[in-house]
């Protein structure tokens, strides 16, 4: 009876280890749940001279958003509008970004300028169709859909914000489509 009794003792203690510890676990481990969608407004004939960009926090945790361009960037995360036409091909639009720092500060302190969403928070980021290089102005069907890349941080960037236990967006994100038509 007392190896019965022992086991006890030494299963009670490892289930109250295990409790002990997992709450101090999920705060280290949790990722960002953040949804992208894309909203459309000023229509002219049908189709949105407008579009945003909108990140949901659908998660408990607050999460940091890098700047946000739609330009890549190092730092910043880039917001690209795709799209396709029928029914003729869309027509090739040139474009490009300039800017960017020669000297970056360290990332811990790049961060505090971060957005911050907290648990069913958003942020909205709105461009002109033209200014995101999307210029077709033809008659026909339109599909849109956006798309987050995040910054391209080295390791050791995001080893030191993981570190300090900041939460952020750092996966690639594709918002549902939006269809319009552009009437003759």
């Amino acid at each position: 009876m007392t190896g019965l009794y022992i086991s006890r003792v030494f299963n009670v203690s490892s289930v109250w280890l295990v409790v002990f510890f997992c709450p101090i676990m999920a705060a280290q481990t949790h990722t960002a749940n953040v949804e992208l969608q894309l909203r459309a407004s000023e229509m002219v004939n049908g189709v949105p001279e407008l579009i945003s960009f909108v990140f949901v926090n659908r998660g408990r945790y607050e999460v940091r958003v890098p700047p946000v361009s739609r330009c890549v960037g190092r730092y910043s995360g880039t917001l690209i509008l795709h799209f396709t036409f029928l029914p003729a091909p869309p027509e090739g639009v040139g474009g490009g970004c300039a800017g960017g720092l020669d000297h970056n500060p360290p990332i811990l302190d790049q961060v505090k300028s971060w957005r911050r969403l907290g648990a069913g928070e958003s942020f909205t980021a709105t461009y002109k169709r033209t200014e995101l290089f999307v210029s077709q102005q033809a008659p026909g069907d339109y599909d849109f859909w956006g798309e987050y890349q995040a910054p391209g941080l080295s390791a050791e960037e995001m080893n030191a914000l993981e570190h300090a236990a900041i939460t952020f967006l750092r996966e690639p994100l594709t918002s549902p489509h939006l269809r319009f038509k552009r009437p003759r």
